[in-house]
């Protein structure tokens, strides 16, 4: 069982161990015998005079004490008791979002996620792009009317994000996009930008630079969308910190196109598409830190490539103190053993063509339906259930240093598994659920959909944690709080085109943001023209000159300009032919 807590009463690591383990037992010196109750518990410390006793002690203890594996792995049947607290089951870390994102709004939070770094970088590569192929195309057209290309700005950006989550709240990404922009359809696309417009981004949306494209990619098969998953893996670590217990596992994300690393998984929904390693938070799946694999490497295949990946994924949790939970695939006694040297444990499935797992612990048409058998070596925990005939399930763990049965009749081992095991699993059901991915042939933008619904999704699971006394309903408060943050996200946009004459000369234009705003365009464009003529221009003036006025005729020259200083009206001829304003402050 795990032990969680925050403070120490004393420092365990001081007390030697050696005073723990032979508390009971007084041994007065080296040369004294040990007695017969100290020789049963520790038969590697009695002093035999006899090389015949020691091989009948040996025989004993393999039979009656422990479970030996094929190469001589030896498991001690009963636990080693201890009296402290292990280093590896205490927490040393606060879980949950970061402090700097307590008091953001659902915008602000997705802007932590999907930062105006990585959106300056698509919109520079996007705009590039995008120039390069209308220039070429007025080249080799020069008879006719030239295009141009109007510059993708942040705002424009993060508005097309704000469709593609809304799409994706709407379950209409897989919609045509003239579908999407009917007049029957959700009113928020048409306020936002025309349909052309969005596919013409859509068209030239890009992540990585070309000029390096093709030197990059000689070493990172995954060079196109290398560079912001490296910048969103650093987001995701940044503002979230993880419970006790994680999960390692793999995500395919469906992808059937044209692609060097392309994954068949025939126990995976889709079956094809790209592999990626996950770290989750088995409480709540919050994406932690993924890692594209892309495939066999030219050096050859590589081995032992589970144990490879976990110390990839946990190596930025070393000494918190945490849980792993994991598959058969990742779990070894080499990554358990290390593990534990960082301060981390695991609870894992084994593959039962482990040479370290005794005969004694693997299926038997003998063994009783419902029985378990444990093993105990050096805080490493091996159980075996039977949940049929000829059948058994083995697992590994350093979080459980007993043989605890659960009220159902399992161990506590294989409770605790199923309780975390699910952690990647969910975090790949909550992406099917709300989906922005659109049909495509390129496999960057396909990812880049990936890491769309990532970010949206850790947005939404640090705000839903900020802001629990929020009136959402439960049955769709994922979908509400999306919705909330595609309409937040098109905001700027649609406020800039209600005042927009030229915009809103179009009739679905106008009916699509007056139904977005829920009131008449008129009024929307009076207010915002006064406000903006206000702060824009002065109010006029009109006056007669005041030097001339304070002259002796007492002429009387209407103006409408005024003294820079003074601020007092002042007409054409004093206002050239004066060269500073020191009269200004010899008259009343």
């Amino acid at each position: 069982m795990k032990f969680v807590t925050m403070t120490l009463p004393y420092d365990f690591d001081s007390v030697d161990e050696e005073e723990i383990q032979f508390n009971d037992i007084e041994i007065a010196d080296d040369d004294a015998e040990v007695s017969q109750s100290a020789a049963e518990v520790l038969p590697d410390y009695a002093d035999y005079e006899d090389d015949e006793e020691i091989e009948e002690n040996n025989e004993l203890s393999a039979s009656g004490e422990k479970f030996v594996a094929r190469y001589g792995t030896e498991w001690m049947k009963e636990p080693n008791v201890s009296r402290q607290v292990l280093g590896q089951n205490i927490i040393r870390e606060r879980s949950g979002p970061a402090r700097c994102t307590e008091m953001l709004s659902i915008e602000q939070t997705f802007k932590c996620f999907m930062k105006v770094e990585m959106a300056d970088i698509i919109m520079r590569r996007t705009n590039k792009l995008a120039k390069e192929t209308y220039n070429a195309y007025n080249n080799a057209h020069p008879n006719t009317t030239p295009k141009s290309w109007t510059p993708v700005s942040i705002t424009e950006l993060y508005a097309f994000f704000g469709i593609l989550i809304m799409t994706g709240a709407n379950h209409s990404n897989g919609e045509h996009v003239r579908d999407l922009w009917s007049v029957k359809n959700y009113p928020l696309y048409r306020a936002t930008m025309g349909v052309n417009r969005f596919c013409s981004i859509l068209r030239f949306l890009r992540f990585d630079d070309k000029n390096t494209h093709a030197r990059r990619l000689l070493t990172d098969k995954a060079a196109p969308i290398s560079e912001l998953w490296t910048m969103m893996n650093n987001n995701l670590a940044a503002h979230y910190k993880p419970s006790s217990c994680l999960t390692i596992d793999e995500q395919l994300f469906p992808y059937r196109g044209r692609i060097r690393f392309t994954q068949y998984i025939p126990s995976k929904p889709a079956r094809y598409g790209v592999k990626v390693w996950w770290i989750c938070d088995a409480t709540n799946a919050y994406p932690l830190h993924g890692q594209i694999y892309t495939g066999q490497a030219e050096t050859g295949r590589e081995t032992n490539q589970g144990e490879r990946v976990v110390k990839d994924l946990s190596t930025k949790y070393q000494g918190s103190g945490r849980n792993i939970t994991m598959d058969n695939f990742f779990t070894t006694l080499p990554v358990a053993e290390l593990l534990l040297t960082w301060k981390l444990t695991i609870v894992g499935t084994l593959r039962k063509n482990k040479s370290y797992i005794p005969q004694e612990m693997k299926q038997n048409k003998n063994r009783t339906i419902g029985s378990t058998t444990f093993g105990f070596k050096n805080n490493v925990t091996m159980c075996s259930y039977v949940p049929k005939k000829n059948k058994a399930v083995i697992l590994l763990s350093t979080m459980h240093n007993d043989a605890e049965i659960a009220d159902s009749g399992k161990p506590e081992i294989i409770e605790y598994y199923n309780r975390t095991k699910g952690g990647v699993d969910r975090m790949d059901q909550m992406f099917a659920e709300y989906p922005t991915q659109r049909q495509t042939i390129r496999w960057p933008l396909a990812m880049f959909f990936n890491m769309f619904d990532i970010t949206a999704l850790a947005a939404y699971i640090v705000y839903d944690l900020n802001n629990p006394m929020l009136p959402w309903r439960t049955n769709n408060k994922r979908k509400q709080i999306l919705r909330s943050l595609a309409e937040a996200l098109c905001m700027p946009i649609i406020e800039a085109r209600a005042i927009n004459r030229q915009v809103t000369r179009n009739f679905s234009t106008k009916i699509a943001i007056e139904a977005y705003f829920n009131r008449p365009l008129e009024s929307m464009v009076s207010t915002a023209a006064s406000t903006s003529a206000a702060a824009r221009t002065p109010k006029p003036v009109s006056g007669s000159c005041y030097l001339c006025y304070a002259q002796e005729e007492k002429r009387r020259r209407k103006t409408r300009k005024l003294c820079a200083k003074c601020k007092k009206p002042m007409c054409l001829v004093h206002s050239v032919t004066s060269t500073n304003f020191s009269i200004c402050h010899d008259f009343p």
